[in-house]
């Protein structure tokens, strides 16, 4: 009886912490709605501008918050295109093979998992000074952010396609084994489709913490005021750089609000995200 009862117990713990997640988010959701309201008009995202001109360039947009969107946008494909590969391949390297250097590899990830982002904003800015003692025209813009960025977020997809291929079966390894496979063929042909879906959840909190991050971009090259980025060595703006800047400074309820909708848009780029990956992940599962 005693028994029976701390199941029950339990399991109604769980699902109450299950529904207090969603209703979390459904209060934190409708908290944004209800401040961004008054903001969520037809000149939210382009202002005065033609909207059509703004998408393609022809016109530039400087009281929407089009040019944040697509540079949040643009700097989290960046950072992902450049950390996903690296990271994989990092933990491909630190799960299956040993060594005295990939040892240190992975106390450097764990590390760097837990730097502050400020200290990569930094390491960035000093960079560009640096540069300029060479290159006059060095200066801070999308693509030395996006690579600040990317060492942010470079833990994650290394330790999630770590951690997955671990945790492959030993029978399916003695069968690649058996059929003579090379360590190389059983790591891209077996092991990795079967790691799939740790390396999308890794890439998948990659691109949340890529698109919320605003102490790299604040000294890398975000902005408050450009337009949308012409080339990856242009300045950008970003949503978390506005939404900081506004909320800081911001001179009437107006502008509150706007940054209360720009908060909301990036909560919707974020889910628009996740749904790609998890689309994708669908797709290479069939």
């Amino acid at each position: 009886m005693t028994r029976r009862l701390i199941e029950r117990v339990v399991i109604a713990a769980a699902w109450c912490a299950a529904l207090l997640i969603l209703a979390l988010f459904a209060t934190m959701l409708a908290f944004l709605v209800a401040h961004a309201a008054p903001a969520l008009d037809g000149h939210l995202l382009f202002g005065d501008a033609d909207p059509w001109r703004a998408i393609i360039g022809a016109e530039m947009v400087w009281d929407g918050l089009w040019p944040a969107l697509v540079g949040s946008a643009l700097l989290t494909l960046i950072a992902l295109a450049i950390a996903l590969p690296l990271g994989v391949a990092a933990g491909v390297a630190q799960a299956e093979f040993d060594s005295p250097a990939l040892r240190a590899s992975r106390a450097m990830t764990d590390l760097l998992s837990g730097m502050p982002s400020i200290v990569l904003g930094l390491s960035g800015f000093m960079l560009i000074v640096l540069l300029r003692g060479v290159l006059p025209t060095a200066n801070v813009s999308l693509l030395l952010a996006a690579c600040c960025v990317a060492l942010l977020i470079l833990p994650y997809p290394t330790v999630a396609t770590r951690q997955a291929l671990l945790r492959v079966p030993a029978a399916l390894r003695l069968a690649c084994d058996a059929l003579g496979m090379t360590r190389l063929q059983a790591i891209r042909h077996v092991y990795l489709p079967e790691c799939r879906q740790g390396i999308v959840a890794g890439a998948v909190l990659a691109c949340g913490r890529a698109l919320e991050d605003v102490a790299v971009i604040l000294l890398t090259g975000a902005v408050a005021s450009f337009g949308v980025p012409r080339s990856v060595f242009d300045p950008f703006e970003a949503l978390p750089f506005f939404i900081m800047v506004t909320a800081s400074e911001y001179r009437d309820e107006q502008q509150l609000a706007r940054a209360f909708a720009a908060a909301l848009l990036l909560l919707c780029l974020s889910a628009l995200l996740f749904t790609l990956a998890r689309r994708l992940q669908g797709k290479s599962d069939q």
